[in-house]
């Protein structure tokens, strides 16, 4: 019975920091999504790195913000309320643009984290120091080890705000990283500096991640934990003669996409390959199908992925 007690009081406090963490981490989605700041940040992707700056206002619970790029393509990415659309001088910083709004720092976290609870444990660093800015490291690591990359954040003390995002390799080097530069949280915001300088525009609706889906003729089941669908197409693809099916899916921080095509007489396996910036590809037959996943997930998560998952028709 004492034993019992004892396992108890050591039990309930390690239980309260847990849900501490993870309201910490709600508490950094909210901020990230909805605080008025201007702001400068650099985002490294693999041997790239970018700088942006970013001007936000949220009138009542209407978000503006514009985010223009400080070296390399001259773009820009305008949101309002849900609305995104981006702005360059010329086609080719459009494209440019379109890819920057992937993701969209310091909005980088998930509303629900019900799918990140299921894929990772949470645990909480050490105190640090971005931008002039007190905060504290937040650190998610996936449950089954090498499936997942690591995620780590350092969490505004006071105002809750992301000041950094580092995405971790299973040798623990560093994929990608996003950190503000400076940061003003004060003051109004010079609604002049919200609009558009460039002409050209390409409106992604509500962004990448929320475009239309279709009906997938295909359920696939055994998909690893804290995945779930995101969107559906059938679209076509350079060196294909029929449309390919295209489903794409999120843990809130991964992403991966399944391509499936007739297999016809293609009989091997393809083995993973990864590039620098974390990106995952490798393919198998299943059935008559072959199965192409691409995904920022390592090497053991992609086959896991492979391994695992079945084509149930409809």
């Amino acid at each position: 019975m004492r034993r019992f007690v004892v396992c108890v009081l050591f039990t309930v406090p390690l239980l309260a920091q847990a849900e501490d963490d993870w309201s910490l981490l709600r508490r950094a989605a909210v901020a990230g999504q909805s605080l008025t700041f201007t702001a400068a940040y650099s985002h490294q992707l693999g041997g790239e790195l970018e700088t942006f700056r970013i001007y936000r206002a949220n009138d009542d619970g209407l978000l503006r913000e514009r985010r223009e790029s400080l070296d390399g393509l001259p773009r820009e990415i305008v949101r309002h309320g849900g609305e995104l659309t981006c702005y360059a001088p010329d086609t080719k910083s459009l494209s440019a643009a379109k890819l920057s709004a992937v993701k969209l720092f310091p909005a980088i976290l998930p509303d629900a984290q019900t799918d990140l609870a299921a894929a990772y444990s949470i645990s909480r660093g050490g105190s640090d120091r971005v931008a002039q800015r007190d905060c504290q490291w937040l650190q998610l690591k996936p449950r089954e080890s090498n499936t997942r990359y690591t995620q780590k954040l350092c969490v505004d003390t006071v105002s809750g705000l992301p000041l950094k995002a580092v995405t971790m390799g299973v040798r623990g080097e560093v994929i990608e990283q996003f950190a503000f530069t400076e940061l003003d949280l004060t003051g109004e915001r010079d609604k002049t500096l919200l609009k558009p300088r460039y002409k050209q525009a390409l409106p992604l609706g509500r962004g990448i991640a929320t475009q239309p889906s279709a009906v997938p003729p295909l359920e696939v089941k055994g998909m690893p934990a804290g995945f779930h669908l995101l969107r559906y197409m059938s679209r076509p693809l350079p060196g294909h003669e029929q449309a390919v099916q295209h489903y794409v899916y999120t843990d809130g921080f991964a992403k991966l996409s399944l391509f499936v095509e007739e297999a016809g007489n293609d009989t091997a396996t393809h083995p993973v390959v990864i590039a620098p910036n974390g990106i995952g590809v490798a393919s198998r037959r299943l059935g008559e199908q072959l199965v192409t996943v691409v995904g920022d997930l390592p090497e053991a998560g992609l086959q896991s992925v492979l391994k695992n998952i079945r084509l149930v028709p409809k």
